[in-house]
């Protein structure tokens, strides 16, 4: 679970988002602080540079593995006319890629210890494709292994939005003990 805000202008200068996410549901003393800075550079292109981790509490002392991990991403949506939605003139197409330490690069104990490798590419990416009206079939390689699911977006009003996601993670043997299930829900409000 997490709460961020954002905060800027990233068409005409920088946007700064900040988002505190807990660790662990059964425990809310464990939380890390994530900062991204991003800029919108035109015709479907931005580019960002981030931090996930960098402010790890956890009032019981577990030991966590979520250790820093700084990214720079690029990410368009297509701008060709075969994936612009008519009716809303916008594309059905995006794509990221960038490279990162930490969670994008190295791989847990646990799969080092199944000869599974220490590290893991550093470079990241995903791609997501919108269906119909707002669903969307994504695919993510998060660095050390393969994602991918759908999310539907139900905008509640000009400035509101509810997302639904679902998917299965670890789809390789790269990294992880197996294929699980993924879900997530997230509401969005700008001001």
């Amino acid at each position: 679970m997490g709460f961020g805000v954002g905060v800027g202008n990233p068409r005409k200068n920088l946007g700064l988002e900040a988002s505190i996410v807990s660790l662990d549901l059964s425990d809310w003393g464990r939380y890390a602080l994530n900062l991204k800075l991003h800029r919108y550079l035109g015709h479907g292109n931005s580019i960002a540079v981030g931090v996930e981790n960098i402010l790890i509490s956890d009032t019981a002392n577990n030991r966590t593995d979520a250790d820093e991990s700084y990214y720079i991403v690029y990410s368009q949506g297509v701008q060709d006319r075969h994936v612009i939605r008519d009716d809303m003139n916008r594309t059905k197409l995006h794509y990221s890629i960038g490279i990162g330490n930490g969670r994008f690069r190295d791989k847990s104990p646990l799969d080092v210890d199944h000869g599974k490798g220490k590290h893991g590419t550093a470079v990241f990416g995903n791609v997501s494709y919108e269906l119909f009206d707002q669903f969307n079939a994504i695919a993510e390689w998060n660095g050390v292994n393969l994602n991918a699911g759908v999310s539907k977006t139900f905008m509640i009003g000009k400035q509101s939005a509810i997302v639904a996601s679902m998917g299965a993670a670890d789809l390789t043997g790269y990294s992880g003990d197996g294929v699980r299930f993924i879900w997530g829900l997230g509401a969005g409000v700008m001001f």
